[in-house]
């Protein structure tokens, strides 16, 4: 699910937009690659550093990542530059542990945010010579290649530099398209290239080379018996798991991708948002994983990094199966004096499902009870709940949702029998890490309940 912004402005303010788009605010981070200054900063100073520059806390909780993303200020636009402008970027992120900064990933290009989405091959490969050529000059004269990482999903190319305290590694992935028929669900390989990412990760230069793994992937370093440790149990009767990373998927719908990324990170696997997208197949441009094949996608995704991976509940309104649920519906909505939806259009029934209705076929009864159940063991266990849903329907922290609609997915993170209410989390950011939704209506949106968790 996308998040997005529909402002309205008067004719007049329309007049001023091209006298503001002259005050564009460009970013230049070329201080990352100052010797003996980036690894000595604190969650403090550099929040102080770059404050002014878009440095925003992934988590207003926990300040374990910060990012500054090519971005809107109001009327201006956020330019990210490196090595005195020659290099464009779209996201830096600052990685964080016990208080001091421990990497920082720099986004180059990617499909989900770069405005040329489908870039050609040959701008591709020029893209990658072009930081090869300037880290070159930046961070050491010669680059080793490190050939591909084969633990992680994308299993990218690499090349790596060791500066005076910094190792640089240029990570990229991309290759023939992914074609998938609209009717079977299957993919073929395509003519046509297709970029993935391109991102730069910079880490403290290790004492020594001797068994240093700087990959993406592998399996997890969190015990399953070793989780129940993150579970708090407040007096308010909140119960819930404490300590679950942020990603901020950003204004593109890579919610299932950004999710599973979150749950990863929980377990210790540092999996990345962009190369899930290339295994999950989302669209060049940030379009989302269709509904029907973001089961498919875990599944995938779960292999590639070793986990095991579970359906726990599936309510049976994808486009696939939405037929079976319509005729349980109209039962309802026949019973309750609501509009009967008839219809071949998946996207028109969506559209018109009525949250009454929805409430007494999916909120009460045996599928309300399971999905309980689902949430009490997994919570309790330490295990975060992938949750897939209808947005829009209910209200969420006592208030009116404020998403129109769609398919969406987000994490149960925790419950509280006594005010009958789920806890759960969104992959938007700060602001996103703890909210609440009556249980009855989270039961009654719900589309599926998924698990990932440590095959040990």
């Amino acid at each position: 699910m996308k998040k997005t912004l529909l402002p309205i402005l008067s004719l007049a303010l329309l007049q001023l937009v091209p006298q503001l788009s002259a005050q564009n605010k460009e970013i230049a981070i070329d201080q990352l690659f100052e010797p003996e200054k980036l690894w000595a900063h604190t969650d403090v100073t550099l929040e102080v550093a770059w404050k002014d520059k878009g440095f925003k806390w992934a988590s207003a909780q926990v300040k374990d990542r910060g990012a500054i993303r090519r971005d809107n200020w109001g009327f201006q636009q956020v330019k990210l530059t490196a090595f005195g402008g020659a290099r464009n970027v779209e996201e830096i992120l600052f990685l964080l542990k016990g208080g001091k900064l421990t990497e920082v990933s720099i986004a180059v290009w990617n499909k989900g945010d770069s405005k040329d989405a489908e870039i050609s091959e040959k701008d591709f490969t020029a893209i990658v010579e072009g930081w090869t050529s300037d880290l070159n000059r930046r961070v050491a004269p010669k680059f080793e290649n490190r050939g591909k990482d084969t633990a992680s999903a994308a299993k990218a190319e690499r090349r790596m530099w060791l500066g005076k305290d910094t190792l640089a590694q240029l990570e990229y992935s991309g290759g023939r398209e992914k074609v998938r028929d609209p009717y079977s669900g299957r993919e073929r390989t395509g003519k046509n290239f297709q970029g993935e990412f391109i991102r730069l990760r910079l880490l403290p230069k290790p004492a020594s080379m001797v068994g240093l793994n700087a990959s993406t992937g592998g399996t997890a370093t969190v015990r399953r018996v070793d989780l129940a440790k993150s579970v708090i149990r407040e007096t308010s009767g909140d119960v819930f798991i404490s300590n679950i990373p942020m990603v901020d998927q950003g204004d593109k719908g890579y919610c299932a991708v950004a999710t599973a990324s979150r749950v990863f990170n929980y377990y210790g696997v540092p999996a990345d948002q962009h190369e899930m997208a290339q295994i999950a197949g989302n669209d060049a441009g940030g379009g989302g994983t269709n509904p029907d094949e973001m089961e498919d996608a875990l599944r995938r995704i779960s292999g590639k990094y070793k986990t095991r991976f579970q359906t726990e509940l599936d309510l049976d309104y994808s486009s696939r199966k939405y037929k079976s649920f319509l005729v349980k519906y109209n039962r309802s909505a026949k019973k309750l004096g609501k509009k009967i939806l008839d219809t071949d259009n998946y996207i028109y029934f969506m559209g018109g499902l009525n949250p009454e209705v929805l409430r007494d076929v999916n909120g009460t009864g045996q599928n309300f009870d399971k999905f309980m159940r689902v949430v009490h063991e997994n919570i309790d266990k330490g295990v975060p709940v992938m949750w897939g849903l209808q947005l829009g329907l209910f209200p969420e922290n006592g208030e009116k949702a404020k998403q129109f609609g769609g398919g969406h997915m987000r994490l149960i993170i925790g419950y509280n029998n006594s005010t009958r209410a789920i806890i759960f989390s969104d992959s938007w950011g700060a602001g996103h890490e703890k909210k609440r939704m009556a249980a009855p209506d989270a039961s009654a949106a719900t589309m599926g309940l998924y698990l990932l968790q440590p095959s040990t």
